[in-house]
């Protein structure tokens, strides 16, 4: 369980990372999603000793909630308008839909990574 909450807190210096330039420039950074997404699963899979599926499982929702909640937030305030790297949709629904792969993908690569 202390995995998933230092994964959390990289995740979280990575959000930050991502929600500060954002708000200081207004650039959409359409990849930080995924990013922030993944980097959670990945350091709870990561993490000595090996841990349980469940917390692995919770780690992935744990990145996907994180980087949603910072794309509402950038949403709400502004600062998630433009361009889409999807075909359809703006950069709200491409963070919509990357912040989700991302801890698939996260979680995928954690269970590969720690078999």
């Amino acid at each position: 369980m202390r995995s998933l909450g230092r994964a959390v807190l990289y995740g979280s210096i990575l959000a930050a990372a991502w929600a500060v330039p954002a708000f200081l420039t207004d650039r959409v950074y359409h990849l930080a999603p995924l990013l922030v997404g993944a980097v959670v699963p990945l350091g709870v899979a990561l993490a000595p000793p090996v841990p349980r599926p469940a917390i692995r499982v919770a780690g992935a929702a744990a990145g996907a909630l994180l980087a949603l909640g910072v794309s509402g937030l950038l949403a709400l305030t502004g600062h998630l308008d433009g361009p889409s790297l999807l075909p359809a949709g703006g950069a709200l629904a491409e963070a919509v839909a990357f912040s989700p792969a991302g801890a698939a993908i996260g979680l995928v690569l954690g269970l590969a990574r720690r078999r």
